[in-house]
């Protein structure tokens, strides 16, 4: 009814980098990056009431919102071959979220601006895969 959808972000964006070397000392590593954007969320409705009389609709022309989110993830890894060339192996190291410190992120509030849910976000991951192929 012309207001917004909670958790719904309008604008995201995605970029991904990416660079192997192919010669050199350092022929079969990789290094990556990626940047993750998400526009500002509704995560409520001011009242159309003032506090502190009992709020008993919303009002579609206040929203409230959560701020724009960034993130930012690296990823390294290197290609080698063993036992005579028949095994090739990959190690990989991602980093995901590097500079987040893990937190609790309001997800919805109440009419009076309080959030009352939350989602738990993660700190930053360290993921360590190896891969052999035959």
């Amino acid at each position: 009814a012309g207001s917004s959808s909670p958790e719904i972000r309008k604008y995201r964006a995605n970029f991904v980098g990416n660079y192997s070397f192919s010669e050199g000392r350092l022929k079969g590593a990789n290094l990556g990056a990626a940047f993750r954007w998400q526009d500002k969320a509704a995560i409520g409705y001011y009242g159309l009431q003032q506090l502190p009389a009992v709020i008993t609709e919303l009002d579609p022309h206040r929203p409230i919102y959560d701020q724009a989110r960034a993130y930012f993830d690296l990823s390294s890894s290197y290609s080698l071959r063993f036992a005579n060339n028949q095994i090739r192996a990959r190690v990989q190291l991602n980093v995901r979220n590097v500079f987040e410190r893990g937190r609790l992120q309001a997800v919805a509030v109440n009419p009076d601006g309080q959030p009352y849910a939350y989602r738990i976000i993660d700190p930053r991951q360290f993921i360590l895969t190896t891969t052999f192929d035959l």
